[in-house]
């Protein structure tokens, strides 16, 4: 689809050089030849000095022109060649920030012991934690729970007039299985039997994993075709009739992704048996029924279901803490730069007063005010009056205006005020299924926390590495959306998304495959690649729903659509012949050996440059054999050959990779072999 409007670009990517810093290579930020010196002067001539038409060598004008870009060649290469760590200060001045650690997020269940089986109030911002390598990982409630006593005693899938058993299994059913059985129709329901003393109240909450289809392509800026979704009810058997159940909060969107159910039901529930069931101990019994519509895709397959469970970040959330000024020489009488007591702050989640008193008040009768400031990425687009500061996540630093780009702090003691912000986050809290079982803040009746399923998202802070190969491309964009490459590059600002790399492709329309839209922009997502991963990554639907949001109403010219979706991948499978050291530890160099192909091959990791496998080109043969001979204590390759979606290719063949799809590295398998004498 390159041949849509402005499709060809300039320079999609950053040119990477050999560097000093930890990464080895750093962007080139200027041409620094003799040559584009030269040819920079030449295309001013016109414009200057239009009389000068002679190119002659002999020219006096000419030779100055050869002698400055001879003289420009030493000068621009020093410019291109600064330390990693001055080069991502020299971006953060220019406006392009470091990307903060993302905190994980767990579903977590609870269990609770009242004498009296009534519903116990678990608040949001309950800790528990889990055992690190670094140290205890805190979990937070983002919401409020009422636990249950009452345990999951039955699960049924009704068709038609008939009631099929779900049978049980240690995260609720067995095994996994479509809610609404396997063609889904009005009048189809899923039953959920509760065993207790007494009835769930004032709320319930279901926790679900659901393996859905992939979501759906997410739309903004224009009109894109959507089917209506089917209507879904909550009710309760009352005894013998029916009574609906309120549905608070539903992350599942209709058991279309994971998440949690909140639901209200009666405060009265008598328990009792469905008409169509087989004998059987009276249960309070839950119907999640179709009533009408139908589902497109196929269905959705439940593999866990669980009471009492509550969504978690791994984060801690500090209140009322008083900012600390920082001594700064060069600016003593400012009150510009405050510091907040810990780090890492997760972006977004610092909220900020100032007492509006400058302090003359010694006899404290007027009344205290207090205003919120507002947290921005940069000042430099703010005047006077704005109640405007950025932080800094990695140190803590806060900063305010200095009277022209953003208000000034008013003078004052103590008068700065983090009314609450939190701390955390990382990739150390992608914590394995059940890790999270400790329980940090004490509750009456809470006797245990647990997370029966892995937790997921969580990223570090962006390396320097990556800020300085992302840094030279955020300044060509400067903030707009014009050219293909612009867009997969500003949709990692997208707030709320869980994203490590984007690609935009003009045209492109997921719901159109293989047909230019003008005036449509798709961008494919990426999100971040779980630690052991062996599935490709998948974007939820609402990272894409933020990503085409923020890009389509932030930076996208008037009169463009853009549609996000996730990226396809292509299997890759490697088999090589190694000639390995006998002095070294084989299984060792059998391991760095694969570790060098997978990281060569991985779609946020891979790649010549280390920045990720790039969208479409090929699997080549010679770079693979490179790679593997530059493993220490590989002596020789042999033979190498590839599989792609299963099916193996003749040996030394290169395989092309479709337009705009990335490489998902199969194990590779690595045969030793002796040296042929």
């Amino acid at each position: 689809m390159t041949d849509v409007w402005w499709a060809r670009d300039s320079g999609e990517e950053a040119h990477l050089v050999p560097g000093p810093g930890p990464s080895g290579v750093q962007p080139e930020l200027v041409d620094s030849t003799r040559e584009a010196v030269r040819k920079a002067v030449r295309d001013r001539i016109p414009g200057y000095t239009p009389d000068w038409t002679n190119p002659d060598r002999q020219d006096a004008g000419v030779a100055s022109v050869r002698l400055f870009g001879t003289q420009a060649e030493p000068v621009l290469i020093r410019v291109n060649r600064l330390p990693e760590k001055i080069l991502a200060e020299h971006l953060n001045t220019a406006g392009v920030r470091r990307r903060p650690a993302t905190a994980a997020a767990a579903l977590l269940e609870f269990t609770v012991n009242p004498p009296d089986g009534a519903s116990v109030l678990v608040p949001a911002g309950f800790q528990a934690a889990a055992t690190g390598t670094d140290g205890d990982i805190v979990y937070e409630t983002d919401l409020d729970l009422y636990a249950t006593p009452a345990t999951l005693a039955a699960i049924a899938v009704q068709r038609g007039g008939a009631l099929e058993p779900i049978p049980p299994g240690p995260n609720g059913p067995g095994r996994p299985f479509p809610p609404f059985g396997a063609e889904p129709r009005p009048g189809n329901a899923l039953w959920l039997g509760l065993d207790g003393i007494a009835s769930p109240y004032p709320s319930l909450s279901l926790g679900f994993v659901v393996a859905a289809a992939p979501p759906v392509p997410a739309t903004a800026g224009g009109v894109a075709p959507s089917a209506a979704q089917p209507l879904l009810r909550w009710d309760v058997l009352d005894g013998g009739r029916f009574r609906p159940a309120e549905v608070v909060r539903d992350e599942t969107a209709g058991l279309r992704s994971s998440g949690t159910i909140e639901l209200r039901p009666p405060r009265t529930w008598a328990p009792g048996s469905p008409p169509t069931a087989r004998p059987g101990p009276a249960l309070r019994w839950l119907r999640l029924q179709v009533v009408q519509g139908l589902f497109e895709v196929p269905p959705p397959l439940v593999s866990g279901l669980r009471l009492n469970m509550v969504a978690a970040t791994a984060a801690r959330t500090i209140f009322d803490e008083p900012l600390e000024p920082i001594q700064d020489p060069a600016t003593p009488a400012e009150r510009r730069r405050l510091r907040l007591s810990q780090v890492p702050i997760l972006a977004g989640s610092v909220v900020i007063e100032v007492d509006d008193d400058p302090g003359i008040d010694l006899f404290g009768t007027t009344e205290e005010t207090a205003s919120p400031w507002q947290e921005v990425p940069s000042l430099a687009a703010y005047g006077p009056a704005d109640r405007v500061f950025v932080v800094d996540y990695d140190t803590g630093v806060v900063t305010f205006g200095d009277g022209v780009n953003g208000a000034p702090v008013p003078p004052g003691f103590r008068n700065v005020r983090a009314v609450r912000y939190r701390v955390g986050g990382g990739a150390a809290g992608v914590v394995a299924a059940g890790a999270v079982n400790g329980v940090v803040t004490a509750r009456p009746f809470v006797t245990g926390v647990n997370n029966p399923f892995p937790a997921t998202g969580g990223a570090d802070a962006e390396p320097d590495e990556e800020v300085t190969r992302r840094g030279v491309e955020e300044l060509r964009a400067r903030g707009r959306a014009v050219a293909p490459a612009d867009y997969g590059l500003l949709a990692l600002r997208a707030p709320g998304a869980s994203i490590a790399r984007a690609h935009g492709v003009p045209g492109l329309h997921p719901d159109f495959p293989g047909t230019p839209i003008p005036g449509v922009v798709g961008v494919l997502v990426v999100p971040p690649i779980e630690v052991g991963a062996t599935e490709p990554p998948v974007p939820s639907a609402a990272t894409l729903r933020a990503v085409a949001d923020y890009l389509a109403h932030e930076v996208t010219p008037a009169g463009i659509t853009v549609v996000t979706g996730p990226v396809a991948y292509r299997r890759i499978g490697v088999e090589a012949r190694v000639v390995l050291d006998p002095g070294q530890d084989r299984a060792a160099v059998l391991a760095r050996a694969e570790d060098a192909v997978t990281t060569y091959l991985d779609p946020l990791r891979g790649g010549e440059n280390g920045g990720g496998w790039p969208f479409g080109g090929a699997v080549r043969h010679t770079p693979l054999v490179r790679r593997l001979l530059a493993v220490d204590g590989v002596l020789a390759v042999s033979g190498l050959s590839l599989t792609a979606g299963g099916l193996r290719l003749r040996p030394c063949a290169d395989h092309a990779i479709p337009p705009n799809d990335l490489v998902w590295p199969d194990r590779p398998l690595l045969i030793p072999v002796e040296e042929s004498p």
